[in-house]
């Protein structure tokens, strides 16, 4: 069966870094080979992309930044215009400023009927009903006038297309297979793409985007050793960086935790010597304790923004 691809106009409603990482992730996959599930009926495919800011200052640079990208148009104080354009909306704001953001005049009609994806910290999609339309009752006819929201958790590693993006999904608000496809193909764009439960979110942001902070900071650590023991820096940071690139490939490849560490340590040998000094370190449960701290801090978003 032939694949179909689908035109769709893309607004990043607020080009900060994370809405930035996904823009410069899907126009790197538009100059790349691109190939969704064998599964998929349609991919989707940019033919343009729209990055609505608040500030003239911050669309001087994102303009200058996609000067060469025809397909890009950024516009300052004109979020209106920019979503009647969109097909797919990114909400990508800070979460100060959400609700007046959302409650400009004309985003209603600007909205209607359209797919509103937040990557918005912690506003669950009640939380973002509200804001749109206030908390009263509608008919089904006022309803299908109302876009649909789309939760999604990406990380900035879409910039190079190695992200995990997670789909959250909300047991009072299923998905359209109509509203999903849409959503999944275009994040296919720049990683792999995950449905996950809101019960869950919290932990599922920390493996999947605060992680990245988290792996950088013990491959510095290891790139800072190296430096002392007298490697320049810049050849300390390649060759760690290709040891957690060999690491991550051999995971993903289906190996255990347990046997990588076993093929690489041998008895007696001076990596089993290093293990030591981390596990004297209490390093694992330091790691644990800053992913758990690091989990229930996301998990407290929700109740600060909504």
């Amino acid at each position: 069966m032939a694949v179909q691809t689908v035109a769709k106009t893309i607004t990043f409603l607020g080009c900060g870094k994370l809405s930035s990482s996904i823009l410069d992730g899907i126009l790197l996959s538009l100059s790349q080979n691109f190939e969704e599930s064998a599964a998929a009926e349609s991919i989707l495919v940019p033919k343009s992309i729209i990055a609505c800011v608040h500030k003239q200052e911050s669309a001087a640079l994102l303009k200058e930044k996609y000067d060469k990208e025809p397909i890009v148009e950024v516009l300052a104080n004109e979020n209106i215009r920019g979503v009647e354009q969109g097909d797919i909306i990114v909400l990508g704001v800070e979460p100060s400023v959400y609700r007046e953001v959302l409650a400009e005049s004309g985003i209603l009609k600007a909205l209607a009927g359209k797919i509103l994806v937040t990557i918005v910290g912690g506003l669950s999609i009640k939380t973002l009903e509200t804001a749109i339309y206030g908390s009263g009752s509608f008919t089904n006819g006022e309803k299908l006038e109302h876009c649909r929201i789309v939760r999604v958790i990406p990380s900035t590693a879409t910039m190079i297309r190695e992200a995990m993006t997670l789909i959250i999904e909300e047991e009072d608000y299923p998905y359209a297979s109509e509203i999903l496809k849409p959503v999944h193909s275009l994040f296919m764009r720049v990683g792999q793409v995950k449905l996950w439960p809101a019960a869950k979110a919290p932990i599922g942001a920390t493996l999947t985007a605060s992680s990245l902070a988290f792996f950088t900071f013990l491959l510095e650590a290891v790139v800072d050793a190296g430096v002392s023991l007298g490697v320049d820096r810049g050849e300390a940071l390649e060759m760690a960086t290709a040891g957690m690139r060999g690491a991550a490939g051999l995971l993903a490849s289906g190996e255990d935790t347990s046997e990588v560490k076993r093929k690489i340590a041998t008895k007696g040998g001076s990596t089993e010597v290093g293990f030591k000094a981390l596990e004297e370190g209490n390093v694992k449960e330091v790691v644990e304790g800053a992913v758990k701290n690091c989990a229930i801090a996301t998990g407290r978003l929700g109740d600060q923004n909504s």
